[in-house]
């Protein structure tokens, strides 16, 4: 499957997360992704509103496994906040209960996990 087309299903089955409120903000560099949100004034809601703005062209690496080994495929988003370029890293993954997904990290690019 190419990038583009893995880009635009995995966008499709995040925004129907986000309708089911079925998506976790739940960044693994807690401190960094906060300290962003913190500096721009931005909210939880307004990071799964952004989130939800995301495009294919805004596709930067993956699907790729998670580095701790667990289910899913993580994927990496570039896209300009203001004249800010943020990295946007986040999660799906199946389980008995249908897809869950969650966003991984949130800030400046640049600023890896």
């Amino acid at each position: 499957m190419n990038n583009s087309l893995a880009a635009s299903i995995f966008l499709l089955r995040l925004k129907k997360l986000i309708d089911e409120n079925k998506l976790l903000f739940k960044p693994r560099n807690r401190q960094k992704t906060m300290q962003f949100l913190f500096d721009e004034g931005l909210s939880v809601l307004d990071v799964i509103n952004y989130v939800k703005s995301l495009t294919p062209e805004n596709f930067y690496s993956g699907p790729s496994p998670d580095d701790n080994g667990s289910e899913g495929d993580v994927m990496i988003f570039l896209k300009e906040y203001k004249d800010t370029k943020l990295y946007i890293k986040l999660k799906i993954w199946s389980d008995k209960n249908g897809d869950a997904g969650v966003v991984m990290s949130f800030h400046k690019e640049g600023q890896y996990e």
